[in-house]
């Protein structure tokens, strides 16, 4: 699990230091990472099997200490997902090539079903955000494999609907809850 929390923190990094940074092929360099890992962040919401797998091998005591464990995981997950959005959708409102409003809910939009692609990759062809500069052919075997089966490519649309849902339910109040803590806090 600590892996995973640290997966999900890497995109709301690498997605700040996207939208600060003013080098045009810097800013390219980190986008790519951040796409790459983005996946991550909403990816812990799959980690729920890993408890109902575990539930029954556990006793009693136990389960409140897994049910807290994967609420703070599921938390994590939830709102490191949309801190790491959001700086691409406060980029692509200040962009140039995005002429309204609807052009930016569009792009997220298609953000969301490419994470859900990703979510199919890593949850059921078990790739990993590095191995698409380790062991590139893999990830793109595994995305064909994807593409090619339509159970899994239902699942990747399913997962790239609950990502939108998810983003456009919550974005605002998490993204007011943050600006207020920092402001609070003087960061």
């Amino acid at each position: 699990m600590s892996v995973n929390i640290f997966l999900a923190l890497l995109p709301v990094i690498l997605g700040w230091i996207f939208f600060v940074t003013k080098n045009r092929l810097m800013k390219i360099i980190i986008g790519l990472c951040w796409l790459a890992f983005l996946p991550n962040s909403i990816y812990v919401f799959t980690d729920l099997i890993n408890l109902i797998n575990q539930w029954s091998r556990v006793g009693p005591s136990v389960r409140l200490v897994f049910i807290f464990q994967y609420g703070v995981l599921l938390a994590i997950g939830f709102v490191t997902f949309i801190l790491s959005m959001y700086p691409f959708e406060k980029f692509l409102k200040a962009s140039k090539w995005v002429k309204d409003r609807g052009g930016v809910k569009r792009y997220l939009i298609i953000l969301n079903f490419i994470i859900g692609f990703g979510i199919t990759l890593g949850r059921v062809q078990r790739v990993n955000s590095w191995e698409v500069v380790t062991a590139p052919l893999n990830v793109i075997n595994s995305g064909f494999k994807i593409l090619f089966t339509p159970e899994l490519v239902l699942l990747t649309i399913l997962f790239g609907l609950f990502s939108n849902l998810l983003y456009f339910l919550f974005r605002k109040k998490v993204i007011k809850y943050f600006s207020t803590y920092s402001s609070q806090a003087g960061v």
